[in-house]
């Protein structure tokens, strides 16, 4: 266990050092100089002690004893300060690491996965409650302790060499002990980080806002609370359960640790009143014999330092799956102002990692550059995956896409994201700025304040913009000062604009995921109108559920069991009376039947 001590040890001062340079140092040297300082005041008591039973001169004790004491409480808070500043420091360049390391990703495959949210959870601290950077403001009490045992063992052995051996033995056998308990209980919590993560969670729900109506509707606040306390009781009875299991053994270390000292103090004491030893060497050596005490703790700091070398090592197992990741999506050709004629799915087969249902297999699809396809099927048929197929955020399990006959995995993953401007139906909703919410449809461009202008204003988003309280500058929750918030148009007008944006500013392939579900027949019906108007030229890909949209498109491809199952134009596709007319018209009929009714 101690060369892994040694190695997390190392480990967490590098990456302190890496944080800060200055800081780091300055709390070390100041750690060492108080650990020091310490046995110091020990054994300058003594010789107080000492010069006052002799009658001799207490005037350079005193002093000596003065200018320790005033020193030591000095770098005291000092050396906390120092600590707390760097803690800062470290979580910050730690927190950046991990913000890195997820958003290097190109594809969405690590982020989903439930394996690498866990080492994000490991890596932040959240499982144990220590942050990497925590250790930072510990690690200079644990240096200034462990240095002022070993200097009181060394006292003791100037005059029982064998009480310190014995004490050395003893401690040792004590911090060992607690050791290993305290990883039995670090083994239990890193084994239930997927259990704790959903406690988080539905302690974030209980606190969330965004969520507050439902769980208030439906009267899921106390059942919230309950549920998230039986979560949370599952884990921490298996920590009560270790805890009950060391108690013996915390009890046999306690009582040996008790009698060794003890002895070596009656030991002190009775050689002191014999003459053997004089009273200042022995108030010296009962010092050191409590001093040395701390070679046998095993508390916060001693278990932050473990918990900071396993923080870090779990940063650098995420930071190498990412780059698993960035070598799977890896390309280096230029994809500017690609498609210029086609984008081919060729005998593709997917599924998704951990899954062994297919999605599409031997799947095939060609689009022409410029015009608008629409995908329709039911639900769960593969049309979302396609698009994230086509946008790379995963790799197909077997087969390729070709942009011009150019597979895409040649293609550099950050120039083709740019390629493509997309809406989806769960479209994100940024808690920025108006002017944010729009200008991320392609940051490159952000600074082009017409043309993000221009984009809203095509969209249909103006008036949103005119009627926030600050313009672009308004912030969209109300949870931030001077924040507003939207309703689910506005939001949908925001999120069009976006994709706009990102046409305007060069994408040339445009993606409509159902972003409009929640507005009504007409409502879907007039605003992909407009965007297929606005977004002539671009390559476009709609996906929806109602036919009054998709029949508008130049193409149609229904998808079911992985395959494309028909292909043509609306009237086409009537014509043959196949499965895409059934199911046009059993919602032309639920529709004729809603108006009557009406």
């Amino acid at each position: 266990m101690l060369p892994r001590l040694q190695s997390h040890l190392a480990l967490a001062i590098a990456t302190f050092y890496q944080a800060s340079r200055p800081l780091t140092i300055a709390s070390l040297a100041v750690a060492i100089a108080l650990g020091l300082l310490q046995p110091a005041f020990v054994i300058a008591t003594g010789i107080v002690v000492q010069a006052a039973v002799s009658n001799a001169s207490l005037v350079f004790p005193l002093g000596l004893l003065g200018a320790v004491f005033a020193t030591t409480r000095v770098l005291g808070p000092l050396r906390d300060e120092l600590g707390v500043a760097l803690w800062r420091r470290v979580d910050q360049s730690t927190g950046d690491r991990i913000m890195r390391a997820m958003s290097a990703q190109p594809g969405l495959q690590q982020v989903e996965d439930p394996r690498v949210q866990d080492l994000v959870v490991q890596a932040e601290g959240a499982v144990t409650g220590f942050s990497v950077g925590q250790t930072a403001q510990q690690l200079p009490i644990l240096l200034s302790q462990k240095i002022f045992a070993l200097v009181s063992l060394a006292i003791v052995f100037r005059t029982y060499w064998w009480a310190a051996v014995l004490l050395g033995i003893v401690h040792a056998a004590g911090y060992a002990g607690a050791r290993w308990h305290w990883f039995q209980l670090t083994l239990v919590l890193a084994g239930r980080t997927d259990q704790l993560r959903h406690s988080f969670y539905l302690r974030g729900l209980a606190l969330s806002s965004k969520t507050a109506k439902e769980t208030r509707v439906f009267g899921l606040s106390r059942w919230l609370v309950d549920r998230y306390r039986h979560s949370a009781l599952e884990v921490l009875n298996g920590i009560w359960s270790k805890r009950r299991e060391g108690w013996l053994l915390g009890v046999t270390i306690a009582v040996a640790l008790a009698a060794t000292e003890g002895m070596v103090v009656w030991v002190a004491a009775s050689d002191s009143l014999g003459g053997r030893i004089n009273l200042g060497t022995a108030v010296a050596v009962i010092q050191a014999v409590f001093g040395a005490t701390f070679l046998s703790w095993y508390q916060d700091p001693d278990w932050s330092v473990t918990q900071a070398g396993t923080s870090i090592e779990k940063v650098s197992r995420l930071e190498a799956a990412v780059s698993a990741d960035v070598r799977d999506h890896s390309g280096t050709r230029d994809p500017a102002g690609l498609p210029r004629r086609e984008v081919r799915f060729e005998h593709v087969t997917f599924r998704y990692p951990g899954s062994d249902r297919l999605i599409f297999d031997d799947f095939n699809l060609a689009l022409q550059a410029g015009q608008s396809l629409a995908i329709v099927g039911e639900n769960g048929a593969g049309k979302t995956s396609l698009v994230k197929l086509l946008a790379r955020l995963y790799e197909p399990t077997s087969g390729r896409i070709t942009v011009d006959g150019i597979d895409v995995r040649e293609l550099d993953p950050t120039g083709w994201h740019q390629c493509i401007a997309a809406v989806f139906q769960d479209f994100a909703q940024f808690e920025l700025s108006a002017y944010d919410n729009v200008a991320f449809g392609a940051v490159r461009k952000a600074a082009d304040t017409e043309l993000v202008d221009r984009a809203a204003r095509l969209a249909g988003a103006a008036d949103v913009i005119r009627q926030l309280p600050y313009g672009w500058s308004t912030p969209l929750s109300r949870e931030l000062t001077y924040g507003s918030q939207l309703s689910g148009g506005e939001w949908q007008r925001l999120a069009l604009a976006r994709a706009l944006f990102g046409i305007m500013a060069g994408a040339r392939i445009l993606i409509l995921d159902e972003p409009t579900a929640a507005l009504d027949v007409r409502g879907e019906a007039e605003v992909y109108q407009r965007f297929l108007e606005l977004t002539q030229g671009a390559t476009t890909i709609v996906i929806s559920h109602r036919f009054s949209t998709v029949r508008r498109a130049d193409r149609i491809v229904v998808i079911e069991h992985g395959q494309v199952v028909e292909s043509g134009s609306h009237a086409e596709l009537l014509d043959r009376a196949g499965r895409y007319a059934e199911m046009y018209a059993l919602q032309a009929a639920r529709f004729t039947s809603e108006e009557m009714v009406t």
